[in-house]
């Protein structure tokens, strides 16, 4: 993680240098704020996450894993502002968010919360991966041990929609354990997994924005060459009023000689 946090920053300062775009540095400040995160750094990442912020304004993700580190320190009220400040940008992050809410409920020992917000994730889509892994391991660990068949139906449903999911399965989450959010989060989550650091050209908008900086630059140029332009007659000005005085001075004292 030590080495991955140096690469994205030495890589950061280049792209500023070279060619400050920014959506990648967004995503290479993002990328720290994960690794930070993963290695138990709260306090850092909390720094890098409001660097994202200032690189790309109401960023979503960066909202959603100031909420996901407010939470991991235990502070509710702040995470839940940050995670209604992630909806409000991107309402598709909506059943995520609430999926990790109810993910963060089960890490507390509060199944019965968790199984509820799951339930009405369930009802606006069905096949909400993240939901139904969340919902299994609930009634997995439920403390009566009642809900065997309702954890093995959501498994079934969920291996169903992708049975590359299977490794997942079965896992106590628990607040200690905390990279377990990290990584559902990269594996479930398209605006984390998907939307990292990637060469300028991937970028939808880059090609355009590249394609007129050469106007820019030259519009740079044309600056420098007026006030270059305005300097050297302002240079010139003054040495024709200097040179036109200096003869006015040496007409009055050869007429001043005369008269004497």
């Amino acid at each position: 993680l030590t080495r991955a946090i140096n690469y994205y920053g030495a890589a950061y300062e280049i792209g500023r240098l070279h060619f400050d775009y920014k959506p990648l540095m967004h995503d290479l400040v993002l990328r720290r704020v994960i690794c930070f995160s993963l290695a138990g750094d709260f306090q850092q990442a909390m720094k890098e996450s409001e660097l994202a912020l200032q690189v790309m304004p109401n960023s979503a993700p960066a909202l959603l894993y100031q909420g996901l580190l407010h939470s991991k320190m235990g502070q509710a009220d702040e995470a839940n502002a940050k995670f209604q400040g992630a909806v409000a940008v991107a309402r598709g992050l909506r059943d995520t968010v609430d999926a990790l809410v109810a993910l963060l409920m089960l890490a507390q020992g509060h199944n019965d919360r968790c199984i509820q917000i799951c339930t009405h994730t369930l009802q606006r889509c069905p096949q909400h991966t993240l939901t139904l892994l969340v919902r299994g391991d609930a009634y997995k660990f439920h403390a009566s041990g009642y809900f065997a068949r309702q954890a093995a139906d959501d498994y079934t449903a969920l291996l169903q929609v992708d049975s590359s999911l299977e490794d997942l399965l079965g896992e106590r989450p628990s607040m200690a354990l905390h990279t377990r959010f990290d990584e559902l989060l990269l594996r479930f989550e398209p605006r984390v997994s998907k939307d990292g650091p990637r060469p300028y050209e991937e970028y939808p908008l880059c090609l355009m924005s590249r394609k007129h900086r050469p106007f820019l630059v030259a519009s740079y140029v044309l600056v420098a060459v007026a006030k270059l332009k305005a300097s050297v007659r302002s240079t010139q000005l003054v040495q024709d009023v200097s040179k036109r005085n200096a003869e006015l001075l040496q007409a009055r004292a050869s007429a001043e000689r005369k008269v004497r």
